[in-house]
């Protein structure tokens, strides 16, 4: 937010002799997959297409892709691979598998001709489009410390901003929003990419992915300008964000892409439409550069002229949104006139809280460096509701913690039982939040209290157990896991009760069998489930004679339609005790 002088020489010398106290270094620049990217992520569904932009030669072939959760891969089905001569990369198509768990993906590409390259944290795989969700808004991150380098006291190895950030995400992830957007100055010095060896954007990069949602990030000054007293000519922070960020065409756009700026939009099913726009300083001691092309200051009439071409294909029910850094040359004061419900926007650290209420709204939010500041947007049927500034880890005094989870255990995967107890000091109520209980593999199926059980995802020895909450504001909420079928554990005899595995399987159709014999009379209850706990088919709940039984399953559910396939796991409940067994269903 403010210029700089020359860094003292005594300081400049130490840092190039002995450079950051730490092991710094590059991030992923972009290779081969330009979009989707962990700043610039895609939202979809099993079945959709996913859109891959990708630079590669024009002669390249057997593009493949792969979708990454953990050790798991899941392989894309390609569907259409377009080369792009007046862009100069390739437009690629792949089909999104059904029954992935809704997580999100890291992305890894590769060609007959080009290395494999992996773009984290890039693909969000939704169930379905809600029509009840929040958006968060952050700003000013300004890693890994808000302390510039001309600044007394400045250290190459100061990471207090990352420190900030690392609360807000805390909370994020546990708040659980369909995306974050970042209304710029991720980093504090975007020329210290080699300059000093600070690495800045490599390490943003890094944070990025710790949150558990997409997170769309736009341009701030700090990000893509600079100060003339400092060695690195213009340009250079400018060009350190191209190859992070996307996108390198913008130093020579095509005649296909012709942008100097970095403008995009995307959509949240028709529900909502975002628009991200490049904001920064470019006048004066500041950056100063190339201003015939980038003006004194954002946005520039190239980026206004897009502005109103892209709304333009907004239908009229959609919601419009637009997040900037900043309105350097007064162009958003009044949001209707560019037919926008709402505006959100950084860069001035200390903003005051704006007029919730008035529509289209146009709000500023404090920085996350020093103030951990969040902003949650309710999007509820068609409307879109922000609510006011939190901060998190307690910057607004005692009690130290806004918003806390205390485990009854280590969430590692060495526990096969664990509680959480959320204690949410926010008056505001989160009824979309969302907790990972990482519990030991016995093949369990699963009860919760406290939330409702959402998905589990089993890899490595691990069941990631989702929980969703619904978390009161301005009180605690325990939720507990708690296995109810280690089947993998358990033998299938003990004494009084015997349970057959079942025949064939896998199954494919026809009829499945499980026969199971009692030594006395009871009641006896068999069940179908699936790999989240849900019960798909009943097969038997009665009084059951002592001796010998057979069961059938025509391999459909309780609603009539047939039971896709998958691993299923049947329950056999009875006086004489518990015990299951696991089938495979094949289509």
């Amino acid at each position: 937010m403010r210029p700089r002088a020359l860094l003292p020489a005594s300081l400049l010398l130490l840092a190039l002799l002995h450079g950051p106290a730490g092991a710094w270094t590059y991030g992923d620049t972009l290779t081969v997959i330009w979009k989707p990217l962990p700043n610039l992520p895609t939202i979809l569904r099993p079945g959709d297409t996913l859109e891959v932009w990708a630079k590669a030669s024009s002669s390249a072939t057997d593009f493949s892709a792969t979708l990454k959760l953990g050790p798991q891969s899941f392989p894309l089905a390609a569907v259409a691979a377009d080369w792009q001569p007046s862009r100069g990369w390739w437009t690629l198509g792949f089909r999104v598998p059904q029954g992935l768990p809704e997580d999100l993906y890291d992305l890894t590409l590769a060609c007959g001709t080009c290395p494999p390259d992996t773009t984290r944290h890039s693909v969000k795989v939704l169930q379905g489009w809600k029509t009840d969700f929040y958006i968060a808004q952050i700003t000013d991150t300004h890693l890994p410390s808000g302390t510039l380098s001309s600044d007394p006291g400045f250290s190459v190895s100061d990471t207090s901003s990352m420190a900030d950030l690392d609360a807000v995400i805390d909370d994020l992830n546990l708040i659980h929003p369909e995306f974050i957007l970042h209304t710029g100055d991720i980093v504090n010095e975007g020329e210290l990419e080699e300059y000093l060896g600070m690495y800045e954007m490599g390490r943003a990069q890094a944070m990025i992915t710790r949150l558990r949602d997409p997170l769309y990030l736009v341009s701030g000054n700090h990000d893509i300008g600079g100060w003339d007293a400092t060695p690195p000519p213009p340009g250079t922070s400018r060009k350190d964000w191209w190859r992070y960020f996307g996108w390198p065409a913008l130093a020579n756009p095509p005649a296909g892409f012709p942008y100097h700026s970095q403008v995009y939009s995307f959509d949240y099913s028709d529900i909502l439409h975002v628009v991200g726009m490049e904001a920064y300083n470019n006048s004066g001691g500041y950056d100063d550069y190339l201003p015939a092309i980038y003006g004194a200051n954002s946005m520039t009439q190239e980026e206004m002229n897009w502005l109103a071409s892209d709304i333009a294909t907004v239908g009229q029910s959609t919601l419009r949104l637009a997040f900037i850094h900043y309105d350097f040359s007064s162009q958003f004061t009044n949001p209707l006139a560019l037919l926008l419900d709402g505006v959100i926007w950084g860069h001035n650290h200390s903003v005051s809280e704006g007029n919730l209420a008035a529509w289209p709204f146009n709000l500023g939010l404090k920085s996350c460096v020093y103030n951990r500041a969040f902003r949650i947007i309710h999007v509820s049927y068609g409307l879109m509701q922000p609510g006011p500034m939190h901060f998190s880890g307690g910057t607004t005094g005692i009690p130290t913690d806004s918003l806390t989870v205390a485990w009854s255990g280590p969430n590692d995967g060495t526990r096969s039982r664990l509680t959480a107890t959320i204690n949410n000091r926010f008056g505001e109520r989160w009824s979309n939040a969302r907790l990972v209980f990482n519990l030991v593999d016995h093949d369990s199926v699963y009860a919760v209290s406290g939330g409702t059980l959402a998905q589990v995802v089993r890899a490595g020895g691990v069941a990631r157990v989702y929980v969703a909450c619904n978390v009161p504001g301005a009180r605690t909420l325990t939720v507990t896991v708690t296995p109810v079928l280690p089947v993998a554990v358990e033998p299938l005899t003990n004494a009084g009760l015997r349970f057959d595995p079942p025949r064939p399987n896998p199954f494919r159709s026809g009829t499945l069998s499980l026969g199971f014999a009692l030594a006395s009379a009871g009641p006896v209850r068999v069940g179908v489930y699936d790999l989240a706990g849900r019960l798909v088919a009943t097969l038997f709940d009665g009084r059951a004679e002592s001796g010998e039984h057979m069961l059938v399953w025509d391999g459909r559910a309780a609603g009539g339609g047939r039971a896709a396939a998958g691993l299923y796991f049947v329950r056999l409940t009875s006086a004489a005790g518990e015990r299951g067994t696991k089938v495979v269903v094949i289509r």
